[in-house]
């Protein structure tokens, strides 16, 4: 005898809470359910992060960059935000510096 998949278990699961939710509280369902997604979520889209491309540079620290321009965190952060600084890029909120285009940057204002 062939034994269902995981996934058919848990569907079977909960249709039969459904039939059952009247007897039940709902409210406490629903909110057992919202954690269930989440956590079912959070493993779906967590993933080891990809080793970079042969080539490519690796991301620098906002001080490292502070130390090597001689500038202050606060104006990397608003020239990158600003998108005057050709080693910054913005992910979302975040600023990341590029060690390869600092690089590239450094030895053209030398």
């Amino acid at each position: 005898m062939m034994r269902p998949a995981p996934a058919t278990d848990l569907a079977a699961a909960l249709h039969a809470l459904a039939d059952r939710v009247d007897t039940l509280d709902v409210a406490q369902v629903l909110g057992e359910l919202e954690v269930l997604r989440v956590r079912l979520w959070a493993t779906a889209t967590t993933h080891e992060p990809t080793p970079a491309p042969a080539g490519s540079s690796r991301g620098l620290d906002v001080g490292l960059v502070a130390e090597q321009t001689c500038m202050s965190r606060d104006w990397l952060y608003r020239e990158a935000r600003a998108g005057r600084l050709p080693f910054a890029r913005r992910l979302g909120r975040r600023v990341v510096f590029d060690e390869a285009g600092l690089k590239r940057w450094l030895d053209r204002r030398r």
